[in-house]
């Protein structure tokens, strides 16, 4: 007991607190429109030194905090659900499991095995959950967001910082190293012209509402009639646009199947076969219909990840009995206005196994109205900047809520 006190002291929670303001700050400076690359690194390096020479217990705290500014919005939602009691568990939960690997993290004791540890994190992905990446702390700033470029920052700082010599003071230009170096080339050329990508701001509460669905479909029909008017070459709208099941709707398929002579439309919505659901994209082109299937879940929001018997067990306590959406096998490749795409549905589309052969162009739909307002948009996007900079993947990326736009190579 003594020993638990000294985690709740006012110097060690303050610690923490402030090596994770670091760290999150540069959330926060993007979803406000702040664009400060030189200070974002320092923001970044500046985390990344806390996180290598914070005593144990202040360790625990940085990663509790740091969790609470990240990932807050995720018990959000969980109001759709009728579950909002929950949501100071859940943010609660996330914050305690951050904290707990950071204190592991500390236990390491060195500062070279903790760096090697950050440099590696990205990997580890509790209950699935792969969005704390230390890198993303760099993308959009002077410093590249590669692993290899946070392997660069965290061996200078692993140098320097013990190191009692005059020389250390040369260490710092290895951070030279790491400098990014913007693409000089565009990836979109002509395509930004030929497609049009819907944004549509549909209130989650409203979207499975029968009452609206048919105003909803109007809108999604009209968005495709004025992109053909527009002369589009295609016309993608978001994750689940279509909130039903599509393919158990034939007059509605049979109505884009038609539309499809005059442009290719790419759209969400649930597909139903044999007892099991998916959350599918839909490719109507040339009067021919390709459906995608998602390939990787949201933890909890789609799958529970855990055992069979205990997920059946949480699927019944609190949703309802719902069972989890099923999987394809591998991810998803179709042809487009002369091009090869990947199909990515919201989460998967931040997720490493998406970007399997460095795809050089990718759909990406998104619902997001789960978890306005918050920054989730925002952290996404940034998600999607880093891996679109690590594999050249340029991302046409539709979303119900923000942020709709075209994401490239940097």
């Amino acid at each position: 007991m003594k020993n638990l006190k000294h985690y709740f002291s006012t110097p060690v929670i303050s610690l923490g607190f402030l090596s994770a303001l670091c760290a999150s700050a540069f959330i926060y400076l993007h979803h406000f429109g702040l664009h400060l690359p030189w200070f974002q690194a320092f923001l970044g390096i500046g985390a990344l030194w806390f996180w290598l020479t914070l005593p144990p217990r202040a360790m625990f705290w940085s990663g509790f905090f740091t969790a609470t500014l990240w990932f807050h919005w995720i018990g959000l939602s969980f109001r759709y659900y009728d579950l909002s009691w929950m949501i100071p568990f859940v943010v609660l939960g996330i914050a305690l499991c951050y904290g707990f690997i950071f204190r592991l993290i500390a236990a390491l004791g060195h500062i070279v095995p903790r760096a090697a540890a950050f440099g590696l994190v990205e990997y580890l992905h509790p209950f699935g959950f792969d969005w704390f990446r230390p890198a993303l702390m760099f993308t959009g700033s002077i410093l590249g967001d590669h692993l290899w470029q946070l392997w660069i920052v965290l061996a200078t700082l692993a140098l320097f910082i013990p190191m009692k010599h005059k020389a250390r003071y040369a260490v710092p230009a290895l951070f030279l190293f790491a400098i990014h170096h913007p693409s000089s080339t565009t990836h979109r050329h002509q395509l930004e012209q030929r497609i049009q990508l819907v944004q549509t701001n549909i209130d989650q509460a409203k979207k499975w509402d029968p009452r609206y669905r048919r105003p909803i479909v109007e809108l999604n029909l009209q968005a495709i009639r004025n992109a053909i008017a527009e002369k589009k070459g295609a016309v993608i709208l978001p994750e689940s646009a279509f909130p039903l099941f599509l393919n158990h709707d034939i007059e509605l398929m049979q109505t884009l199947m038609e539309l499809s002579h005059d442009i290719t439309i790419v759209t969400g919505a649930l597909y139903a076969q044999k007892g099991k659901s998916y959350n599918s994209t839909y490719l109507f082109q040339y009067g021919d219909l390709r459906i995608m299937h998602k390939v990787v879940l949201v933890p909890f929001g789609e799958a529970v990840p855990l055992p069979k018997w205990l997920g059946h067990w949480i699927n019944d306590l609190f949703f309802e009995g719902a069972s989890d959406y099923t999987t394809a096998e591998k991810p998803s490749d179709f042809e487009m206005l002369g091009h090869t795409w990947r199909n990515a549905i919201c989460y998967e589309a931040t997720c490493d196994r998406l970007f399997e052969g460095n795809p050089k162009y990718m759909v990406a739909i998104s619902n997001n109205a789960w978890f306005i307002p918050s920054i989730e948009p925002t952290l996404q996007r940034l998600l999607l900047q880093l891996q679109a900079d690590r594999h050249g993947t340029t991302i046409f990326h539709a979303t119900n809520g923000p942020i709709t736009g075209i994401v490239e190579p940097d």
